[in-house]
């Protein structure tokens, strides 16, 4: 087993070798389309977020949040004060960012290890704005639907969230437990210095999610070029690639509305190969906290599908 997971990244790297050797024109496409989509919608929305929430977490901001929100978010998740900066951009910033800003709060040692594998576990999902314009304005034509894929799609992370506290609460893990110190005047770096290391960073970091969904958009030419068209198979491969591509794809495919509203809730909830890839490279996913985090995604997409149907059920006059 050991030496077949060796022998992986040579054998991907080999398949990709030979795809760009002799099919060069979807492989060009796919890098295309996949930089393209980096390039106007993840850059321009993404790279402010990734700043501001790199500076916040420099600054110290996350001290600065009102008790009130602080003292719901401990009462739902058993959070301790830096681990509600993380619960906040995770849903409200989307993909990667929760798992982002947990790593590196995990790295500055403001929250300990067992909080941040709490935390791993639903706080990377779609923001909320996505799901509201993109999602049911823009691809399914029905902005009135925006609160239930909401309550469907984060509301299933929540509801994850609130069943797997148990074992923060017991451990009562808080920011000094986790070894952070406060930091002396005389060894705090300057703001410029501060500011350099945190575009450096952030530049970094939005570079390679460049490059994951440009990898990722070359995946889902090459299973355009190879699978079958037509099979529902080769619809939710393709579909779970890319989850911006994946919602078109659904949603201009011949399935009745009921399986693609079950389809679209799972494909959220899960957010697609690439944001997964995206995440496992820039939280450095290792080891159990890897499976801990893929049990955790499929846990709240089955949930998320559990709470699409039961919509589908109290809505069927409407829906």
């Amino acid at each position: 087993m050991q030496r077949l997971k060796n022998k992986l990244p040579v054998l991907f790297l080999l398949i990709l070798f030979f795809y760009l050797l002799f099919f060069p024109q979807p492989a060009l496409t796919g890098a295309r389309d996949g930089l393209l989509l980096w390039y106007r919608s993840v850059l321009p929305v993404l790279f402010p977020f990734m700043l501001l929430c790199s500076m916040a977490l420099q600054l110290n901001v996350m001290e600065c949040l009102p008790r009130l929100i602080k003292q719901t978010i401990h009462f739902l998740f058993g959070c301790s004060p830096a681990g509600c900066f993380a619960v906040l951009t995770g849903f409200f910033c989307g993909f990667p960012m929760g798992a982002k800003i947990t790593s590196d709060l995990l790295a500055q040692k403001k929250i300990h290890p067992q909080e941040a594998r709490h935390l791993y576990g639903f706080v990377n999902n779609l923001s909320p704005v996505f799901l509201t314009s993109y999602l049911a304005f823009d691809q399914m034509k029905q902005p009135w639907l925006g609160g239930l894929l909401l309550f469907q799609i984060l509301g299933a992370a929540v509801l994850y969230g609130i069943l797997t506290s148990a074992p923060l609460r017991q451990g009562h893990f808080t920011g000094s437990e986790a070894g952070s110190a406060p930091v002396s005047g005389n060894s705090r770096p300057g703001l410029s210095e501060m500011a350099d290391r945190v575009m450096e960073d952030t530049v970094r970091n939005i570079v390679k999610l460049g490059i994951c969904i440009m990898l990722f958009s070359m995946a889902g030419e090459a299973v355009r070029t190879f699978a079958p068209e037509g099979s529902i198979a080769f619809l939710l491969l393709r579909a779970s690639i890319e989850v911006t591509g994946g919602i078109r794809i659904i949603c201009s495919s011949g399935l009745s509305f009921p399986c693609q509203y079950v389809l679209l809730s799972m494909l959220c909830a899960f957010g697609g190969w690439s944001a997964f890839a995206q995440t496992v490279t820039l939280a450095h996913l290792r080891g159990d906290t890897l499976k801990y985090y893929i049990k955790s995604r499929v846990m709240i997409t089955l949930l998320s599908g559990l709470l699409s149907v039961i919509v589908l059920l109290l809505f069927r006059q409407l829906l």
